[in-house]
Parts: structure tokens; sequence; C-alpha cells
């Protein structure tokens, strides 16, 4: 070894090794579990056999003696549907049960409808928030007293069909169960169930006035003393994009340029739209005849033109632009109510098919604003009640002829001396279609009425409204 390693290793002699604190683990206490509780198996009715509720699947528990005690033995398993056992039973034997949720012109005009070609071989319930149906088409010529919106008492309505009244909210559809859920708390049972719930009206200019329907008469009545003192000089009327149904609009700037013209006020009234030209949806011959009242008051008119916002100079358009305005009145944007358990698009309306059934879904019909059939107006509505009204029909055993047919859009215009009638039939993507259009000065149908049904306008005709609607 050589001297230097021996002197190292002599110098180590008698020393020890640092080592490391020992560090002694935390001990913790293990809480004890709760002894698990199985639940009682459920007690047989009348010796029979009964459900146990499971998740995924249940068993069928029958009574049996066992040493001259009753026990309960598993006889099967099975994968089953959760289900209310408090819903009333509906037996193949009885009548078919259909409820009809909303208190529109399509509920009250599927309601009529679904007895007159099924008789006694349905019973009908009717659910709605609201007592009433308003008359809400009449509210553009509110301001102008021209026209007043009235209502009815549902309760009349259903009893003319012979259908129960119920004043609550559908809150969730559960088709598993062939049940609603309401507003209230309870469940109720159906073997179809029709959904005319209307859609939600929400504002889509911002800084504009938007008109809804009655409870927005206010806004049109201040802008036009406005007008009439001189206060304001330039307003436009906008329909945003997505809005088919534009008809409301072209009403309330015809009669405000009529009303300027009588008062001999200095404005101009001005009408922005996304359409390629006025009321398209009519075709051409609606279109012309519409373009023609425009002119004949005043009415400056910007076709192709997008909404964006209200700005200090007025009414800004998307790929730029603005439209000088101190005032601007809009119509709103539609979205589709959202109800659980019921397949909705990304608006919120529901999809369905020419017989008013929605779809993959079996049992439930939708008809109305609430589906996305693109041109939302009563009349329509009331068609595709009449639709879902002879499906369900035929469901319940009665003898439905087959009479497809083409929607048909009618509406009575309001601004001139005498209204303006028009008429076209829409395809399933609610375009025009070629010869369809009409235009008349005279009355076409009758009754008379901005919302024409098969059965509804008849029996409103023979009702006394209740008074003016608010």
């Amino acid at each position: 070894m050589p001297p230097a390693a021996f002197a190292a290793a002599a110098s180590c002699v008698g020393q020890r090794r640092a080592r490391p604190p020992r560090v002694h683990p935390v001990r913790r206490h293990r809480r004890r579990r709760a002894p698990v509780r199985r639940p009682r198996p459920p007690q047989p009715r009348d010796g029979g056999m009964v459900v146990r509720d499971a998740p995924l699947g249940a068993v069928l528990w029958r009574a049996a003696p066992l040493g001259g005690e009753l026990r309960m033995r598993p006889r099967l398993t099975v994968p089953i549907l959760e289900r209310d056992m408090s819903l009333p039973s509906r037996t193949p034997s009885g009548p078919h049960h259909v409820i009809v949720a909303g208190g529109g012109f399509a509920a009250v005009e599927a309601l009529l409808a679904l007895r007159a070609l099924a008789e006694e071989r349905v019973t009908l319930e009717l659910i709605a928030s609201d007592p009433l149906l308003r008359y809400r088409p009449s509210a553009t010529g509110e301001p102008f007293g021209a026209d007043e919106v009235v209502a009815f008492e549902l309760v009349q309505l259903a009893a003319r069909a012979g259908a129960a009244f119920r004043r609550d909210a559908v809150t969730a559809v559960l088709p598993s169960q062939r049940a609603v859920r309401l507003a209230s708390g309870q469940t109720r049972g159906y073997d179809s169930l029709l959904l005319a719930l209307g859609a939600r009206r929400r504002a889509a200019i911002p800084g504009a006035l938007t008109f809804r329907d009655q409870r927005d008469v206010h806004h049109v009545r201040r802008v036009l003393d406005e007008l009439r003192d001189g206060r304001l000089r330039r307003v436009v009327f906008a329909a945003p994009l997505g809005v088919a149904w534009t008809l409301p609009l072209y009403e309330l700037a015809v009669m405000a340029a009529r009303r300027v013209e009588e008062e001999g006020a200095d404005a101009s009234i001005t009408l922005v739209t996304p359409e390629r030209q006025p009321l398209e949806v009519f075709g051409r011959p609606g279109s012309e005849a519409v373009s023609t009242l425009l002119a004949d008051h005043g009415v400056h008119v910007i076709c192709g033109a997008l909404p964006r916002a209200v700005t200090r100079d007025g009414l800004e358009l998307r790929y730029g632009g603005t439209v000088a305005a101190e005032r601007v009145i809009a119509v709103p944007q539609l979205a589709g109510p959202r109800l659980a358990g019921v397949p909705a698009d990304w608006n919120g309306f529901i999809a369905t098919d020419r017989d008013s059934r929605v779809t993959d879904v079996p049992g439930i019909y939708a008809a109305g604003d609430l589906t996305t059939f693109p041109v939302k107006q009563g009349g329509l509505a009331t068609q595709q009640a009449d639709a879902a009204a002879a499906a369900i029909a035929a469901a319940a055993g009665a003898p439905v002829p087959d009479e497809r047919a083409r929607y048909v859009l009618r509406a009575r215009l309001l601004g001139a001396d005498a209204p303006l009638y028009l008429r076209a039939e829409l395809d399933d993507r609610g375009q025009p279609v070629d010869g369809g259009a009409s235009v008349d000065d005279e009355l076409p149908w009758w009754p008379s009425g901005k919302v024409i049904g098969r059965h509804l306008s008849g029996c409103l005709a023979q009702l006394a409204p209740t008074g003016a609607a608010a």
C-alpha cells in the first residue's frame, strides 16, 4: 500500500459514519364504514308480480311460501325502463289519450281537428300556462287604431272540442314513459303528445326598439308622437337576418308613412330587409304588389341589407354602410323553447316530417313556431296541426283519408285604403312555388281574419272575445 493511502486509512479509524435521521410515518386511524343497508324487497299486491326500480334493470319478484313463512323469491331479471307507477294506465282497448301542450292557434286547431276526425276514439287534454288565446297578429294595427288584439278563453275553446283544460306548463317530456312533467310537479301520461308551445321572441338588433306584439305597442305610439311633434325626422324599420315572416314590419312601415303623410310631417320612413325583394315569400306577384304599395306611400326600401346595430349615426349594416336614422324599430328573432327530453337544433327548434312527427321520437308531434319550418305564421301553424291531428287520429284507429297538400300561406296586409290579400303556396323548404301566388283586393276567403284555420276560423267567429288582450 502506498504511504499516502495508508495515512488516509489510518485517519478514518475510530470515526462513525453519519446516518440520516429516521422519519416515522404518521399512523392514521381508518374510519369504519357504515353498514350497507340493503333495500327491502317490494311487497306484492294481491299476490301478484311487482316491479323493483333499478337504473339498468329490475328484478321480478313473486311471493312464495317457505316453511310456512311468506318470503320473496327472485324469479327473473330483465332490463326495463323507469316508469312512474302513479301514471294512469293506458290499455289498447281504451280511448287514445292525447295531450296538447300550448295555448296558441296550432293547439286549438289540433283539438278541434282531432275531435272531428277521431270522434270518441280519443280523450283530449289541453295544458297551457296562459288561460287566454290572444290574437297577436292584430297588434300591428293597434297603434294606428286600425285593429285590436282580442282574447278568447281557452276553457271555452277546449269545451268546444270536448277536451279537459289544465292550467300548467310542460317542463319536460319523458318519451320512455310516455309522460310529461309539469311545472306543478305532476306527471301526466299520454298515448300521443302534440307540442304547440310557440317560440321565444328576443331582440336581435342592439339599440333598436323591438316590436313583438301588443306588449310593445307603446314603442310605436311614442315614435308616432315624436314624428307628429317634429322631434323625429328619420325612422327606420329593420328586419334581422333569419326572419322569414316579415309582413308585420311592412304593415308598421306603411301605416307609419301614411300617418306622416296625413299629418304633413317632414319625415322619412325607410325599410331595411335582408330579403332580395319585398315580401319575397309571396313570390313575384306579391312582391310587385307590395313594392307598389310602398312606393305610393313614400317608403324607401333597402333590400339585401343585413342590419348589425344602432349607433349614433343610424343603423349600421354588416359589410359596411350606415342608414341614417334617429329611431329604429325591428321585429324580433325567434328561438325554440328547448324542451327537455325532445331533440332540437342549435336554435332550439324541433325537426318534424310532413305529418308533423318529431324525428326519432315515437308518439310525439310538433306544430307551429317551435318547428324548424322557416316561415313562422299562425295559418301555417294550423296546417301543421291538421297534419298532426290526422296522423294521431289514424293511430287511434280512425279512418283518415290521405290529403297531403302543399302549405298555403294566406295574409291580410293593412296600410292602404283597403286591405291587400296575399296568397302563396310553399314547398317543404318554405319557398314559394311557381304559379301558386296571387293578390286580391277583395276578401277571397271567409271568415275574415289574419289567421286562417280549417276548424279554428269558424270556431272563433262563433265565440265572443273576452275583450282586449293585455
